[in-house]
């Protein structure tokens, strides 16, 4: 339970974590393009900096709506998450785990 202190606290750190994970995977994104593109060309890492870049954009968008919604009062109902959340969260990890397994292959 939030103190009266903490009103609206809420959608600021909500804000706050999506936009900090937007920024990881974009970083992802820039990395891999940067260091595809260092070394002998594109190749077939380029496709997984431009799906990255994409992901990117896609969680910045969801997570300011999703911070929006949190902003408006009263709290929609309902609150918890739907779909969107654990499918982008399932497509944050599969990204790491691929961008592990290509960067070590190479």
């Amino acid at each position: 339970m939030s103190s009266p202190s903490d009103a609206g606290l809420q959608a600021e750190r909500t804000g706050l974590a999506w936009s900090r994970t937007s920024l990881g995977v974009a970083a992802n994104a820039v990395l891999l393009a940067v260091r595809e593109l260092t070394h002998d060309g594109p190749g077939p890492s380029l496709v997984l900096a431009i799906a990255a870049g994409v992901l990117a954009v896609v969680v910045a968008l969801y997570g300011r709506r999703r911070t929006l919604r949190l902003r408006h009062a009263p709290l929609p109902s309902p609150l918890a998450a739907d779909r969107a959340v654990p499918l982008l969260g399932g497509a944050v990890a599969l990204l790491a785990l691929v961008t592990g397994v290509v960067l070590a292959l190479r």
